[in-house]
């Protein structure tokens, strides 16, 4: 039987109201380019976080800038300077350099009283643990504010490895692959003459191999890798092959690509992703038969720096860099994988498996310094 009329026009009446009132505007919702887990507050402490949030970005709007320096790659400097976009009022000025040319033009910057730098985006090599014990580095951790980047569960190992520093605070690490030491140039050699690190020795290769410089990234990581997993004999022996050494990463792939050289330790994927996407390298291939799996940060950390010029612009740039919605723009743009566990993976064949954690080598945290201090050395004498 249907209600009386007056009855069903109030029912309609109430639910309209209650519509109106749950719908927020699109204005309110877009107001502070916030993300939707902040800009919909629905409690109290909800509600001061937007409070807290909309500062932030207010106080970063009035510095109008942010200095920062990360890889010299095409790939990255778009997909960080993307925070314009997000934040047009804020200007992204962008440095492209390797960590080891970094650290001492900084050092030699602070002598002459100069402060110019807010951050850096790159793997914690010996250099950044250096400038966080000389208290040149001020803590991530009580500047991350998102309830997406706080949130423990969203990371793969929680803070236990999302941090490479043993204090927790300092070096968050926001990507991690399963990487690739060895890749090699398919047209020139074939997979029954080098699958392995071991081959390498092989007296064939002597001259013939490229290793990222290793006074500091992908070459230090990978060698401190072989130390970890084959022994300081195999370390010496494939110095002992007169590498050609290479600090120049663009170099490196064009070598790989070009047929220069038949294989690479430290080549970076999206170095070598600019060639491919030209469809060049398509037959440079990791090597699958490495014994060691060096679960690398990459250039995916922050390091920030100590009286930063523009204090507020860089904590927001460090909670947008943390946030689902650009982690997933960026491991796409660069092929790599976020340690946020709802980002799809970037480089599937890269994605570290949960159940192998322990059996990966970790060689950018602070526990392993001492293995990359030794190959260091090492490295040093050996290429005298």
């Amino acid at each position: 039987m249907r209600p009386p009329l007056p009855a069903m026009l109030l029912l309609v009446l109430l639910l309209a109201s209650c519509g109106q009132t749950a719908a927020p505007t699109v204005s309110a919702a877009r107001s502070s380019a916030a993300p939707a887990s902040v800009t919909q507050a629905a409690s109290p402490s909800a509600a001061g976080s937007q409070k807290q949030w909309d500062d932030l970005v207010a106080a970063a709007r009035q510095e109008r800038k942010i200095s920062v320096s990360g890889p010299a790659s095409p790939l990255w400097r778009d997909a960080l300077t993307a925070f314009q976009k997000d934040y047009p009022d804020i200007s992204v000025e962008y440095n492209g350099g390797d960590s080891r040319d970094f650290w001492p033009k900084i050092d030699q910057e602070r002598k002459a009283g100069q402060y110019l730098t807010d951050l850096r985006i790159g793997g914690p090599d010996p250099q950044v643990f250096d400038a966080m014990s000389r208290g040149v580095l001020d803590p991530v951790e009580p500047l991350l504010i998102l309830p997406e980047v706080i949130d423990e569960s969203k990371w793969l190992g929680g803070w236990q490895a999302f941090y490479a520093d043993k204090s927790k605070q300092y070096l968050p690490g926001f990507l991690a692959d399963v990487s690739h030491p060895l890749y090699v140039n398919r047209d020139l050699v074939p997979t029954s003459k080098l699958n392995t690190e071991r081959d390498l020795l092989d007296p064939s290769f002597k001259g013939k191999i490229v290793l990222q410089d290793p006074r500091g990234g992908a070459g230090l990581g990978f060698l401190t890798t072989f130390l970890k997993v084959d022994g300081e004999d195999f370390v010496r022996q494939l110095l002992a092959q007169q590498p050609i050494i290479s600090s120049d990463n663009r170099q490196i792939a064009e070598w790989l690509v070009r047929g220069n050289y038949p294989a690479a330790i430290g080549l970076r994927n999206y170095d070598l992703l600019v060639f491919q996407q030209e469809g060049l390298g398509k037959n440079v291939l990791p090597a699958e038969g490495v014994k060691a799996e060096p679960l690398s940060i990459g250039s995916g950390g922050i390091q920030l720096l100590n009286k930063a010029p523009h204090p507020k612009a860089t904590q927001l740039f460090m909670n947008w860099l943390l946030s689902a919605k650009v982690q997933e723009s960026l491991t796409k743009a660069v092929q790599q994988d976020s340690r946020r566990t709802d980002v799809p993976p970037g480089a599937p064949d890269e994605l570290p498996d949960p159940k192998k954690m322990d059996q990966y080598v970790p060689h950018q945290t602070e526990e392993l310094l001492a293995l990359r201090t030794q190959v260091l050395k090492i490295a040093t004498d050996a290429l005298k």
